[in-house]
């Protein structure tokens, strides 16, 4: 029995081997009976793990192909097994009997695509868990809370929009947005510091879709992705199912840890560098001008390009020294067209309002636009005819000055718990902008344990692992401070931190 593997394909190993296997079940070169080799010996003679054989032997078995016998081992099926175990047998029976039909499910590990199976499942599984429940205090949802969100602007804005010649008279928008639309947030990106026109920017139905578009657009299996080492963690989805091999670099309290990029970019030689430098997600770090120059000029030089995601860079909450600005993205300092600037409102208007934008270079727009018509052919024509009267006469400017001062309260409110009732050796970032403060276990403390002794007590929030693209980090912990009612903030606090205190004195 030959096999034969090729270790530098894209096709997982257990893939490949169920394969060959399978041809030579079928062919007849493995006859009804034939025992086939106990796992660890097939694994050892393959030169591969164990799991790898264990994961073909059980696509085979899902299959109707082969079975195991407890204490005599695993054998090829007869045919009419397999026919049976494909197709059910329908049998007559009398009428007075209860029909008692076989049900025979799909063999979903063989079924389900490459694409699909790249998914670590358990990533969205631990961010469900962490909200789901009668949660009294909510640091877990990365959305704002619903009670910041007027009724009368989204009514006013809404009906505005509904009444709008515009509206009646073109239903559909072109596949990259209303030009209108495209127009008033080329001037919004003017207030950030970033010069675009209309050519360089394109309405999304959610910035996430930006990220999808980019990945098809740019990254072919096994190409680099550079990343923070803790970042939003459905890009790592969108990485991974797209194959593609995601290296972290490591961060501080100010980032991305640039002085290192150059050795990254030497080594790997990224396709990417996907990046949150502006109040970041989950860490609520900001990187200095210096880093963002220097992450620049590395890309340049390597040749590679850089997503800067910007959920939040509209939230800034201002400093205390005289010479505090409020961060220019990354976009704004360099127009040679190495960086793909991401944005949405769902941050500063509700979570409901799916609408994003991306501004980059017009051959970008034009690449993901032919890209999004195979799936999605164009955002929605209500969102952008709402967007569109939010961002006249200044009242999305309005309305973000107002969340800045509930936010900066709240954070303020945040930090003081912290420093009130957090054990010694818990350390934290204090964010100049955004959701997100980030909490530093002290050493042998598991995110996970203090998250269960608080959900018990109606208080959530994120581990740390969910957010590490080696989905290892369980020392630290993410707090939405932004989500709670402001007059919560402070017992949440406090239920996290004794929490805390009860997991040091039991390690």
């Amino acid at each position: 029995m030959q096999f034969t593997l090729n270790r530098r394909s894209t096709v997982p190993m257990y893939r490949q081997l169920a394969a060959e296997l399978r041809e030579q079940i079928v062919s007849g070169a493995m006859a009804e009976g034939y025992r086939l080799p106990p796992e660890r010996e097939l694994a050892s003679r393959l030169e591969v793990n164990r799991t790898t054989v264990l994961q073909a032997y059980q696509q085979l078995k899902d299959e109707g192909l082969i079975a195991s016998k407890v204490g005599k081992g695993t054998f090829v099926l007869p045919l009419q097994h397999t026919e049976t175990a494909r197709i059910p047998v329908v049998r007559h029976k009398p009428i007075d009997e209860e029909p008692k039909p076989s049900v025979v499910r799909p063999p979903w590990s063989v079924l389900f695509s490459d694409y699909s199976n790249r998914f670590t499942y358990h990533d969205i599984a631990s961010a469900e868990r962490a909200q789901r429940g009668d949660t009294i205090i909510d640091f877990a949802t990365g959305s704002p809370n619903p009670a910041d969100i007027p009724d009368d602007l989204l009514r006013s804005v809404s009906i505005e929009a509904f009444e709008s010649r515009e509206f009646d008279g073109q239903p559909e928008s072109p596949i990259e947005g209303f030009d209108e639309l495209r127009a008033l947030l080329a001037e919004h990106m003017s207030t950030r510091g970033v010069q675009c026109d209309v050519r360089n920017v394109m309405v999304l139905s959610g910035s996430e879709q930006g990220i999808d578009l980019i990945v098809r657009a740019f990254v072919n299996p096994g190409d680099c992705v550079l990343v923070e080492q803790s970042t939003f963690f459905p890009a790592l989805q969108t990485f991974r199912s797209a194959d593609a091999r995601i290296i972290g670099v490591p961060v501080d309290e100010h980032g991305m840890r640039t002085d290192l990029l150059e050795g990254y970019c030497a080594r790997f030689r990224p396709k990417l560098i996907y990046t949150v430098p502006t109040f970041q997600n989950p860490t609520g770090t900001t990187l200095p001008p210096e880093r963002r120059s220097e992450l620049i000029d590395v890309a340049r030089r390597y040749q590679c390009l850089i997503v800067e995601d910007d959920a939040y860079g509209d939230l800034w909450y201002g400093g205390k020294s005289s010479d505090s600005h409020r961060p220019i993205p990354l976009k704004g300092m360099e127009n040679a067209g190495y960086v793909m600037y991401l944005s949405t409102f769902s941050k500063t208007v509700t979570s409901g309002l799916r609408t994003g934008w991306i501004v980059a270079d017009p051959h970008v727009i034009n690449r993901l636009a032919a890209l999004r018509r195979m799936v999605d052919q164009h955002t929605s024509t209500s969102s952008q005819r709402i967007c569109l009267e939010l961002l006249k006469e200044g009242r999305i400017a309005e309305h973000i000055q107002t969340l800045t001062d509930s936010y900066r309260r709240r954070r303020d409110t945040a930090i003081a718990a912290l420093q009130r009732f957090a054990p010694d050796g818990v350390r934290w970032t204090v964010p100049a902008g955004g959701y997100y403060i980030w909490l530093s276990l002290t050493e042998g403390v598991r995110s996970l344990d203090v998250l269960e002794s608080c959900r018990s007590q109606g208080v959530t929030f994120m581990p740390g692992s969910v957010f590490d693209v080696d989905e290892m980090d369980d020392s630290h912990i993410r707090l939405n401070f932004v989500r709670p009612d402001a007059a919560d903030i402070t017992d949440g606090i406090r239920v996290i931190c004794e929490a805390l205190e009860r997991v040091i004195q039991a390690s």
